[in-house]
């Protein structure tokens, strides 16, 4: 049996262009009706021009002071820059950056179109978010380093820079979701880069660092980056052609989840993607522990996690200095990071905890109840909640301008409240979205978003003592310890006896 070719004028006259298929879909879509109503339109505006009229003139004066940095300051500012792109990055390598959408990805990318036509309005969009991220960094910069008043040619110069650096940050990006070379190093330096520009900023709290003079961007210098930042631009979009499939099915699925966790109000669907994505893309080359009988078997998992997470987990540690970094602004920004950055840091092993409450068979076999249970999971998040919120203090103490006192041991005694406030937070669940409406003069809103994102903030009344030293701030004394401490192991014996059941194994 022969099998008949078809000539390739006529197999090319088949294969439909990307631009004509979503033309297509289109046209089907506007038959049953538009996407966006008028009532939406109203609705997003009126939202618009609120957070405007709220935030605008108070985020104006901070992205643009009414002096600019003295010299001795403009080093921190250059490094804050940095620290910003390589922020901007890590945000963009989290996202894809180059995701489609999922008809795109299940019907379009199988198909035999162009995948230039498939891919370019998602690279017009990651070039949108470097454009307007590179902006506000040069405009910040400009704020702060360039000589007031701040000429016309001067703010070109910045913003032209700013531009064109946001785009080749941008296509960093887009290269290191090609391939995987580049995606080690970015993984492996951006996150050392942030490290580094947080030591030099705590670095500056104790030693004058060099100072800089004012910086003027010259505009043929801009618009020479601009020339380079177009040309790589057209050699990628040229390369799009050739870009594998493999590389976008992951970040598509999940930028699809997020999408799908804001529209339905759910954000349980994002933690357990990232845990999932997490592992997935890790390859277990340490051998497990030595294998033991009885019912110490969950926290030899937790143990487990830790040792697999690697140098990773050191990461954390490495933003302990936040609080110090945030102690020159508002008096509520050092407790509210040393709150989350606990949490934060008790979370890392809480996973299990929240597979356990989904599925308790593999308790039930094991013979734990859920009080067991649980007080064998809070065992690793407690002593890196209380390593975590001891190494903040102690260098919020010293570099944060606080009174003396023993600020260290009043973090270590604030770590079990951390780690309570975390495993409220890994046993919340889904949201409640059956309460009943909640009737304000600005309309209805249902409460259950609302009370899953204050669930596990009523322990914070077990670290009135931590949070009264802060606010104060007040030197506290070893008698204040005592009390944190004491409220500590109060707010786990409490939890451990009324909050989970001593006999059935339902975490």
């Amino acid at each position: 049996m022969t099998r008949t070719v078809e000539p390739p004028t006529r197999v090319a006259t088949q294969l439909s262009s990307a631009r004509r298929v979503r033309r297509w879909v289109r046209r089907r879509r506007a038959e049953r009706g538009p996407a966006l109503s008028l009532e939406s339109a109203y609705v997003l505006l009126l939202t618009v021009a609120v957070t405007v009229a709220m935030i605008g003139p108070r985020l104006g004066s901070a992205l643009w002071p009414a002096d600019a940095a003295p010299a001795s300051d403009r080093f921190v500012v250059v490094v804050l820059l940095g620290a910003g792109a390589a922020g901007l990055v890590l945000l963009l390598r989290q996202m894809g950056p180059l995701v489609l959408g999922r008809g795109e990805l299940t019907w379009l990318l199988p198909t035999p179109v162009g995948r230039r036509g498939l891919l370019l309005p998602a690279l017009v969009r990651v070039l949108a978010v470097g454009v307007v991220a590179g902006a506000v960094l040069a405009s910040t910069g400009s704020a702060r380093l360039a000589t007031r008043p701040v000429t016309g040619p001067a703010l070109a110069g910045w913003l032209v820079l700013g531009t064109a650096v946001g785009v080749l940050l941008a296509l960093f990006a887009v290269a290191a979701q090609r391939r995987t070379t580049y995606a080690r190093v970015a993984d492996a330096v951006l996150p050392a880069l942030l490290v580094v520009a947080g030591a030099t900023v705590l670095f500056a709290r104790v030693r004058a660092l060099p100072s800089l003079p004012v910086v003027t961007v010259p505009l043929p210098f801009a618009l020479a980056a601009l020339a380079a930042a177009v040309a790589l631009t057209v050699l990628t979009v040229r390369d799009l052609e050739r870009f594998p499939d493999v590389r976008l099915h992951e970040p598509s699925l999940t930028v699809g989840t997020y999408l799908d966790a804001a529209y339905a109000v759910e954000p349980s669907f994002v933690a357990d993607l990232r845990e999932r994505r997490y592992w997935r893309r890790r390859a277990l080359r340490s051998l497990p522990l030595r294998p033991r009988r009885g019912r110490l078997v969950p926290l030899q998992h937790d143990l487990l996690v830790l040792r697999r997470r690697g140098w990773r987990s050191g990461w954390l540690f490495a933003t302990a200095a936040l609080p110090a970094l945030l102690s020159t602004g508002s008096d509520w920004l050092p407790v509210a990071t040393l709150v989350v950055g606990a949490v934060t840091a008790a979370g890392v092993t809480l996973g299990g905890l929240r597979r356990d409450a989904a599925q308790p068979a593999l308790l039930r076999l094991l013979g734990l109840t859920g009080q067991r249970a649980v007080a064998i999971r809070l065992v690793v998040p407690a002593v890196l909640a209380t390593a975590w919120s001891g190494l903040a203090m102690l260098t919020l103490g010293m570099l944060g301008g606080l009174p003396p006192g023993p600020w260290w041991a009043l973090g270590v005694a604030f770590g079990p409240t951390a780690a309570m406030i975390a495993v409220r937070r890994a046993q919340a669940g889904r949201i409640d979205n059956a309460l009943p409406l909640l009737e304000t003069p600005m309309g209805a809103f249902p409460p259950g978003p609302v009370l899953w994102l204050l669930n596990g903030s009523d322990v914070l009344m077990f670290a009135a003592p931590t949070l009264l030293a802060l606010l104060g701030p007040t030197s506290p004394g070893w008698g204040w310890v005592g009390v944190q401490a004491a409220l500590s192991a109060a707010a786990v014996l409490a939890y451990l006896y009324f909050g989970v059941d001593r006999r059935r194994p339902q975490v």
